[in-house]
């Protein structure tokens, strides 16, 4: 059943091409991916590993329209294409934004449509505190914890959230911002700080920003493939 929500991969004139789409998630169950749009993140890192493997697939064009998800399972697919053998483009039609982009941010080069929406630098973590709801409903929710455990059940449904608890689901989003943003800079040193704060940019924008390196079509990004392969292929040669 998981095989048939796989990310779809196409072969076409030496330039692989691996579809990124929907929400980036770690193994989700089958009803997110069927009802809710999901991406198996672990399915879309193992499709991109099958190319690099396919003799081919002389370079490598990730087709991303997706919003994000979650960072789990997400920062492999980041180092895998920041380390990958081949030459990489990464191409945004649609949406590329917060773990997509953190994904195609790492590519050797980065096209997006002009109305293509891009960015989204940034991180979250949410918690539905309903317990004042409980309380007028007069059930009230208690949690006990060893004495040691501060943030153990933090986010409890039902369960009021602490300020302590607030800090470190703070602290949380920080340390995945922090992560995002080092390597977005490890691939694209030229991207101001001003530009990180969770905007959603337009192509034309992104571009201007740095997020992007060019403006295209799908075709235009493979011919940049195939271009990036001939160059590494000559200087090996060299």
């Amino acid at each position: 059943m998981r095989q048939a929500f796989a990310p779809k991969t196409t072969v076409d004139s030496g330039v692989g091409v691996l579809e990124v789409t929907g929400i980036l998630a770690y193994r989700p169950d089958i009803g997110s991916l069927f009802f809710d749009g999901f991406e198996d993140s672990a399915e879309v890192l193992a499709a991109f590993h099958r190319l690099e493997a396919d003799p081919e697939a002389k370079a490598i064009v990730l087709n991303v329209n997706s919003p994000g998800g979650f960072s789990i399972g997400g920062a492999e697919i980041a180092d895998a294409v920041h380390g990958s053998g081949k030459p990489t483009v990464a191409w945004a039609g649609g949406l590329m934004c917060s773990l997509a982009y953190w994904i195609g941010s790492q590519a050797d080069a980065v096209i997006s449509t002009r109305s293509a929406m891009v960015g989204s630098i940034g991180a979250y973590v949410s918690v539905v505190d309903c317990h004042r709801m409980l309380v007028n409903a007069g059930i009230e929710v208690k949690v006990f914890t060893n004495k040691e455990g501060t943030f153990k059940a933090a986010g409890m449904p039902g369960a009021p959230v602490s300020d302590e608890h607030a800090a470190e689901f703070t602290r949380q989003a920080q340390r995945s911002f922090d992560l995002f943003r080092a390597d977005v800079l490890r691939s694209r040193n030229n991207v101001p700080a001003s530009v990180m704060q969770g905007q959603v940019f337009d192509g034309a924008d992104a571009k201007r920003n740095g997020l992007v390196d060019a403006l295209g079509d799908l075709a235009y990004a493979k011919a940049v493939a195939r271009r990036l392969a001939r160059d590494e292929q000559r200087s090996r040669k060299k």
